[in-house]
């Protein structure tokens, strides 16, 4: 009897692994235990690398293949997992601050203007390959709740900057990505 619960645990961590790996669903890093998907990530870079692209194209075509270099691709990567982290700690330290529903509230306040803007959705498709759904929830909401706190920091006659550090220090944050590592002043490449 112990050895079939054995097995059948057994089986269904093997089934667990191989969904993460195949799904691309794994964990590239954790954030005060909150996880940030190898998916996720991968969308973000290449919406960030599309929008790189666009923008040399459009302001300075000789320059586009600077993209192309590997130091250039670690930087963006670097980036965007910091801001990554930064979304979550962001979030965590309103929601530490701000009721749920009143959250939503200012958050939906902000980025209303936004929305309704007619040619949106199709610059936000050319320019970051994202539908205006996940530009809304990937760039728009972030940034919304990045100035809130600001504001908040700001009102309370601290420094933005200074108190992002401090949470960012007191944060447990686990990279698994390869290549990068969390330090003191945040994410950094391996040498």
């Amino acid at each position: 009897m112990k050895n079939k619960i054995l097995i059948a645990i057994l089986i269904l961590f093997v089934a667990v692994v191989l969904w993460f790996i195949f799904t691309t669903n794994y964990p590239i890093a954790f954030v005060n235990l909150k996880p940030i998907s190898a998916v996720n990530f991968n969308k973000n870079y290449i919406a960030s690398l599309t929008y790189y692209k666009n923008a040399l194209e459009t302001y300075n075509n000789k320059d586009a293949k600077v993209l192309e270099a590997d130091e250039v691709k670690k930087e963006i990567k670097r980036a965007l997992l910091e801001s990554l982290i930064e979304d979550i700690l962001v979030d965590e330290q309103l929601n530490k601050e701000i009721k749920t529903g009143d959250l939503e509230k200012l958050v939906d306040k902000k980025i209303e203007e936004i929305s309704n803007n007619q040619n949106l959705p199709k610059a936000v498709e050319k320019l970051y390959g994202f539908t205006f759904e996940d530009f809304k929830n990937k760039v728009l909401i972030p940034q919304a709740k990045k100035e809130i706190l600001e504001s908040r920091i700001f009102l309370s006659g601290e420094n933005f900057e200074e108190k992002l550090k401090d949470i960012k220090s007191k944060a447990q944050i686990m990279i698994f990505l390869p290549g990068f590592e969390w330090g003191e002043k945040g994410v950094i490449i391996k040498e």
